[in-house]
């Protein structure tokens, strides 16, 4: 019988680095996030929030009670109102690169490109983190019509000439996205069974199977936060 040798083992080391199995790997390092934009968000109370875009070309102003409104600002212009929610708004608020806010108005996740104030829905998630080049964002959602009840990672192309996969889905029942490693090539996801456990799996591994409520794309009325034209 011939021998196989070596080549087994680095086959299979391979694929645990590079995070092609379905149970992803060990992290290679600590999660990485674009920039978030904290806010004092408490039930009943007024919501503040004061950011900058990462390129510190856009200053980010919200406040309200039950409706949030954002105001941006070019540098030292005078603030403009670009956006009103109709919905609880917001649980997350952030930048991808170099000065697009992306946010979550609940279910939808948004964007608003300050440049030309329009808003684009590119998915529905549970929460969201923003990978370090702007082009990723990941968040939970649900399993879909085999397993509703469960909870799994999506992955949303922030632009839709991104990739031709707009979504790409993590294999397996996962808790959240903790973030993506340095060079936005793999996402980092989380689960706590028995403790946590953190996989990492490379954006290449995935596939596109998304459910059609993650996926869809359209233009948002930036007054009301709903569908345009609706």
């Amino acid at each position: 019988m011939k021998r196989l040798g070596w080549w087994p083992v680095l086959v299979a080391l391979i694929l645990v680095v590079a995070g092609c199995g379905g149970s992803g790997s060990v992290p290679t390092g600590a999660a990485v996030r674009g920039r978030e934009c904290p806010t004092n968000g408490v039930s009943g109370r007024r919501v503040e929030v004061d950011c900058r875009s990462p390129d510190g070309a856009w200053h980010l102003m919200g406040h309200g009670r039950t409706f949030l409104r954002f105001f941006l600002a070019r540098r030292a212009q005078k603030p403009t109102l670009m956006y009103r929610s109709g919905n609880a708004c917001c649980s997350y608020i952030g930048w991808a690169k170099p000065h697009l806010l992306v946010f979550i108005d609940y279910p939808q996740v948004l964007s608003l490109d300050p440049t030309t104030r329009r808003v684009t829905s590119f998915g529905a998630l549970g929460d969201l983190v923003v990978s370090p080049d702007g082009n990723w964002v990941a968040g939970y959602g649900p399993g879909g019509p085999g397993d509703p009840t469960a909870t799994t990672v999506y992955v949303l192309a922030v632009h839709s000439q991104s990739r031709k996969e707009e979504c790409l889905v993590v294999p397996g029942s996962w808790g959240d996205a903790k973030g993506f490693t340095p060079d936005s090539k793999a996402v980092i996801v989380n689960r706590y069974q028995h403790g946590q456990q953190l996989r990492q799996f490379s954006l290449s591994s995935l596939h596109a199977r998304c459910p059609p409520g993650a996926t869809s794309r359209f233009l948002v009325n930036p007054q009301t936060g709903l569908r345009a034209g609706s």
